[in-house]
Formats: structure tokens, sequence, C-alpha cells
């Protein structure tokens, strides 16, 4: 008996708060290692993830970080176990409820846009108001992009065809990004977070069609405000001298102290996190000049980073003692 084909082992991450799906070579591997202990294999299968090691044992549904000893739940998701899981020993606790899917919380319920024809006193909404919620339209996209054609005709209709595109991709007007907002005319033109440009464009009969488009950065999808934008930028920064530090140590191996493996992996988790998110690898992150430049009163916010995040990796191997980096002369 095989696993079926839509099927993949999750773990639940310790940091996210939610199940997570392990790589496909791991997947790959823990199946494997399932199916032979119909063949005599044993209930425990080691995988290296990278330059990690995992251990999983199924009679318990526990994958474990064999370098920080840190343990999470993992279960089967989008099918059944071949056959059931080998019992746990005696003393040994069994898996929990969430890891035999047993409790899978509430399912979301969409709106059908025929329910949204009626409002809270019963008539009808108009039309031109679902629109310009976002609701009762088709391909709903909730992509935080948009992009759509203005003719002569619709120039007085930009502030409910704007709203209209950007609530069907799920972007609110707290996180629109003017910046990114591009007005392109027939001739290739275009016009950018410019009122005075937009609108010498729009009051143009030769300008038409106009293509209207919205492409954020995908590092700030979902970031609101001025605000907002600043504590990103700072919070790239960190992240970035992360990345560096990791990337020069390489393998967990080469961390000297046990609690500092364990702030190891969370940096790792940190890192997938953040590339899973916003699918920004922190290449054209700032580095704090820059942000102190384009953010004064900033400084602040960089003291501690700018005496360790240059020498993370040395921290983490044991070559500088942190308290000595901090407060030494």
């Amino acid at each position: 008996m095989a696993f079926e084909a839509s099927s993949k082992w999750q773990y639940k991450c310790p940091f996210r708060k939610t199940w997570v799906d392990v790589s496909q070579e791991e997947d790959l591997q823990l199946k494997d290692s399932y199916i032979k202990i119909r063949k005599g294999g044993g209930p425990v299968a080691v995988c290296k993830v990278g330059t990690v090691k995992f251990s999983t044992d199924f009679r318990n549904m526990l994958r474990t970080n064999l370098a920080s000893r840190r343990s999470m739940e993992v279960r089967l998701q989008g099918g059944e176990l071949p056959f059931p899981a080998p019992s746990p020993e005696a003393g040994q606790e069994g898996p929990s409820r969430a890891s035999q899917g047993l409790e899978e919380g509430l399912a979301l319920k969409r709106i059908a846009p025929a329910d949204l024809d009626a409002g809270s006193a019963g008539p009808k909404v108009p039309d031109f108001i679902r629109k310009a919620w976002g609701q009762g339209c088709e391909n709903v996209t909730m992509s935080g992009r948009f992009e759509f054609s203005m003719d002569a005709s619709d120039k007085d209709l930009l502030g409910e065809m704007l709203s209209y595109h950007m609530l069907r991709a799920g972007v609110t007007p707290q996180a629109l990004d003017n910046k990114c907002l591009i007005f392109t005319n027939k001739k290739g033109e275009t016009a950018v977070a410019n009122k005075e440009d937009v609108a010498r464009m729009l009051s143009n009969p030769s300008s038409y069609p106009i293509i209207v488009s919205y492409e954020p950065h995908t590092a700030f999808k979902g970031v609101a405000g001025e605000t907002g934008v600043r504590d990103h930028h700072i919070n790239r920064v960190t992240l970035k001298f992360v990345k560096e530090a990791v990337a020069e140590i390489g393998s967990i191996d080469n961390v000297k102290h046990t609690h500092q493996r364990r702030t190891f992996e969370r940096y790792l988790l940190y890192l997938s996190d953040h590339y899973y998110q916003s699918e920004d690898d922190l290449s054209d992150a700032m580095d704090m000049k820059e942000v102190c430049a384009a953010y004064p009163g900033v400084e602040k916010a960089f003291l501690l980073i700018d005496k360790t995040g240059p020498g993370l990796s040395k921290i983490l191997r044991g070559e500088i003692d942190v308290l000595e980096y901090l407060f030494g002369s």
C-alpha cells in the first residue's frame, strides 16, 4: 500500500503557530521510512534537511531537531496513512489528536455574491457600490496587484474603478503605495506618484487608452503607511544581518553553544518565514546608513544592531564573548 499522491507531511511550526509543509525531499524520505515499517524497518526516521538532521518518531508523531533538541508535532495532510502508525512504547505518550488529523479547526466559509444582494435594511445594494467594495464580481484574486485599462469615457470613473480593482486584489487604502501605482498612456509614457502628471494625462484625450497598474515590491505587500514602511525597512536590515551570518556559518554544527544552536535554528525559521510570507530574498535591502538617511531619527533603533550585527557569526561560533562585545572597551 502506498501514500496518496495528494498527501504531504507537515510539522507544527513553534514560531508561526501553524502547520507547515516539509520540503519535497523530506516528504519523500518520511514516506519511504514509513513504508519500510511494514518490512521490518524501525519506527523512527532520520532525515537531513540542508545541514540539519531531524528525527521523526511515527509512534508519537514528533519531529525533533537533533542539534537543538526542539520537538514539534507532525501529521499527514491531504490523505490517509497507508496503514496504522506503530503503537507507542510503554510510558511513551501517544500522538496528539491534531497529529492524527482529528482537530482541523473550523473551515472558512466563503460568502456567495448572491448573499450580498440585500443590505442591512433589506433592499438590494446597488451594483456600483458592491463593485466598489470588490464584491459581487468574479476573479477575486487577493493577489495584492492589479492592472486595468481606462477609455476616454471612463475618465470620471477613476475612483470607482480603482476601488473596485484594489479590493478585488485585496489592497486596502491604508496599504496602497502610490509610488507603485503607474499610469501608462497609449504612447508608453508614464506618470507615477505625481498628482499633476496624472491629472494632465487623464485630461488629455490623446492619452487613451490608459493602463493603470499596481505592482508593489514583494517585501512591502500589506505594509501600510509611512511608519509601517519605515519599520519594515528596519526589520529588513536586521534580517539581512541574520541572513549573512547564517550563510557564513553554514551549518548548525559550527555553532558552539547549545543555547546558541537554538538561536541559530530560530534564525533559520525567521528567514524561512520571511521568504515564505513575502518572497523577499533581502538582496536589495537598505543598509543602516541608508535607512537613517531616509528616516531621520531612527538611529536609536540600530544602537544594539550596530554593535552585534557585523559580528553575529563570530558570536555564534563562540569566537567573541557577547558581553565583552557589548560592554567592553
